[in-house]
């Protein structure tokens, strides 16, 4: 524009450009202001409490995501109670926050299919894993396709799969040990890349019969950097900037703007990778007539493929979904085990005990019934570090629902009950509900002993795996929550017994990238990254 004006005008542009630039800033604020303030009178939730101090611009938004994951929900629901509303950011629909208990299980087991991912986050599920189960709305083609996945992760199943499932987090850890002895006797680590292998690894092996090669393959590589760039495009702050973008501007999904897109680099790097090896060479064994000796995932999905129950299409989409969801979650969550041991010995000795006693490599039976504080170390790794910080749901249709805790309306009547209108925006704070000092005592404290003690009242508890929301709830839950809880427990086995962990004393910061992630600053002016550095040294094992 300068230069146009140079050219044509005889005339000054620095005395242009100020006041055009106020004109454009003072317009841009009076939309904001519009925004902002209009939908405020035709609130569809205006009788619930509204915590002060929403931004004009953010509303209550910047907050929640600027701050430590949860701890403006923990903050609201100790001065507002557990179900309240929020300002959205840029004058979009007031959301409904909803972390009654009661009410959660409710909206999850009951009517679930009646509450969509919102406009915001079904876009980013489709980028982040694909088409697949978890972006499937309504309730008979979601329990389509869940009814194809379920055999293959059936507890049944995945005990059958226990040799494989052992020797290829093994596989893993040998390589670790011998990257520690060759760095000399004790080695840093960022244990979320070895855990991501070794959770990709076991994925590849039991659900498509393919081998990561420990992770080191160059496919497996491409996956794990394609994770890594866009959980970092994510968690910066425009990343933030761009999410509240498109909770008023839908249309900006479509837009090449990197911390959106590069959500969806492993996807693609799938599906133009493993995914199309994967599918030839499973049609190969088709046509040798050899499927019906598999009982992997891959297999029932290509079997419905050539009964036209799903397309091919579907099929790469169903593919990405099952690869990133199947080891995002449990490397993140074994990562997060390791770092609370290395800071608490006495707990890690308590487990190194238990796992030690076995005097073997544990079985399927002995992880899954004869490790109760392995198992106590999972829920309360869970607990403190949910995979998804939050749900967002958005509803279809008119509904009521129940409250355990009374909410005080703007007219001072009390109800036991939330009135919603279709199209109202409803998030649960996963991650806040699960470390309410209300509950436990302690919210912010890595106890595992907590879950072999005696639990708050059911009440006060959700009703998914663990009386938590780490794997939903309801008909929508996780489809591999067995897969993933014995996934957790061979890896963190066989760490235990090859490793002494010890902490490395840098700050960790939590920070929403649609998942929980881990974020280490190495000193104040250093941006950051997506890591957890753990002191690993080797046992006489």
């Amino acid at each position: 524009m300068d230069r146009i004006l140079n050219i044509n005008l005889p005339i000054n542009t620095a005395n242009v450009h100020g006041p055009l630039t106020l004109l454009v800033s003072g317009l841009g604020f009076l939309l904001c202001f519009l925004l902002a303030i209009l939908p405020s009178a035709y609130s569809r939730i205006k009788y619930l409490p509204l915590p002060p101090g929403a931004s004009l611009i953010w509303g209550h938004e910047k907050a929640v995501f600027v701050g430590q994951p949860g701890s403006a929900f923990r903050e609201w629901i100790s001065n507002f109670g557990l179900t309240f509303r929020i300002k959205a950011a840029f004058g979009a629909p007031d959301i409904l926050v909803l972390g009654d208990p009661i009410g959660i299980t409710y909206l999850l087991q009951k009517k679930v299919f009646d509450y969509h991912h919102s406009a915001v986050v079904r876009p980013r599920v489709a980028r982040l894993l694909g088409k697949g189960l978890g972006w499937i709305e309504g309730e008979e083609e979601h329990r389509r396709m869940r009814r194809l996945a379920r055999p293959a992760l059936t507890s049944d199943n995945i005990k059958a799969m226990s040799l494989d499932i052992t020797e290829a987090a093994t596989r893993v850890t040998k390589d670790l040990v011998e990257f520690v002895q060759n760095a000399g006797q004790k080695a840093e680590v960022n244990i979320l890349d070895w855990t991501g292998k070794a959770t990709l690894n076991i994925v590849g092996r039991v659900a498509f019969l393919h081998d990561f090669k420990a992770g080191n393959s160059k496919e497996a590589q491409d996956i794990l950097n394609a994770r890594k760039k866009g959980v970092s495009a994510i968690a910066q702050y425009i990343g933030f900037l761009t999410l509240m973008l498109l909770r008023r501007f839908h249309f900006l999904n479509y837009f090449p703007i990197a911390a959106i897109q590069g959500q969806g680099l492993a996807k693609r790097t799938i599906h133009v990778g493993v995914a199309k090896d994967l599918i030839q060479r499973s049609q190969t064994l088709g046509n040798e007539g050899k499927y019906q000796d598999q009982k992997d995932l891959l297999t029932r999905l290509l079997l419905a493929a050539s009964e036209e129950r799903i397309t091919v299409s579907e099929l790469y989409e169903h593919i990405s979904t099952f690869i990133i969801a199947g080891f995002e979650s449990t490397t993140t969550t074994v990562g997060f085990s390791v770092w609370e041991l290395a800071r608490h010995p006495e707990k890690q000795r308590r487990l190194r005990e238990e796992l030690a006693a076995f005097g073997r490599e544990p079985t399927y039976d002995d992880l899954q019934n004869h490790a109760p504080y392995l198992e106590a170390v999972l829920k309360e790794t869970l607990r403190l570090y949910p995979g998804l910080p939050y749900i967002e749901r958005v509803a279809t249709k008119a509904d009521i629902i129940p409250l355990h805790q009374p909410v005080q309306l703007a007219d001072g009547r009390v109800s036991h009950q939330a009135v919603i209108e279709p199209g109202q925006t409803v998030i649960i704070p996963i991650i806040a509900v699960h470390r309410q000092d209300s509950v436990w005592g302690d919210g912010d404290t890595f106890r595992p002993e907590r879950w072999l003690e005696s639990l708050p009242p059911q009440e006060q508890l959700c009703s998914g795996w663990g009386k938590m929301l780490a794997f939903s709830d309801g008909p929508r839950s996780c489809v591999g929550t067995h897969l993933a809880i014995f996934n957790y427990k061979v890896i963190m086995s066989s760490l235990m017994n090859s490793f002494l962990f010890e902490d490395p004393n840098v700050t960790m910061r939590l920070k929403i990238s649609s998942s929980l992630q881990a974020w280490v600053h190495r000193d104040p002016d250093d941006p950051g990254r997506n890591e957890l550095p753990v002191i690993l040294v080797p046992t006489d094992n």
